[in-house]
């Protein structure tokens, strides 16, 4: 039999992804001496705290008492979604603090952050393929905001280029 896949799992794997962006964020404003860019990436992490609680609001909201079971009789789409999960920038085997120590502008640490968001896409978009149609629209909420992410990352990278 196939594996089962969750959409509990998926928003929880969601907050996660945030929680990772979050101590990014947030060690890049500590490391900073910048008082300009340590209110960036102080901004930045708010926002990716603001995220997780939305993420889990969605999973309390979709999921409630009961979790949302697909099935994978194959396990390719559960094979497939550890495999983009693995590979994200953020995932949960990398550490966060290694990843700061290698930034060294603050468009640096925003051409990631925007990585970061692309790879989430990426994930969200996986994860939307692996649960049952009728919640796919909801996934589709999650992936909005990490476009939503982009646009702000864009317009603060595009500021301090100029």
């Amino acid at each position: 039999m196939g594996q089962q896949f969750s959409l509990s799992e998926a928003f929880r794997m969601a907050e996660d992804i945030e929680a990772n962006g979050f101590d990014f964020y947030i060690q890049n404003a500590k490391a900073s001496r910048d008082k300009s860019v340590k209110a960036l990436f102080t901004a930045l992490a708010e926002k990716e705290k603001v995220h997780q609680a939305i993420f889990a609001g969605f999973r309390k909201e979709y999921c409630g008492e009961k979790d949302v079971h697909w099935v994978d009789p194959d396990d390719q789409a559960a094979a497939y979604i550890r495999t983009v999960a693995d590979n994200h920038v953020f995932n949960l085997n990398k550490d966060i603090s290694s990843l700061v120590a290698s930034v060294q502008t603050p468009e640096s640490a925003i051409r990631m952050a925007i990585g970061f968001e692309k790879d989430t896409i990426v994930f969200f978009t996986a994860i939307r393929d692996a649960v049952r149609d009728e919640n796919r629209d909801k996934v589709d909420l999650l992936i909005r905001e990490e476009y939503e992410h982009i646009r702000i990352l864009q317009e603060e990278l595009d500021k301090l280029e100029k």
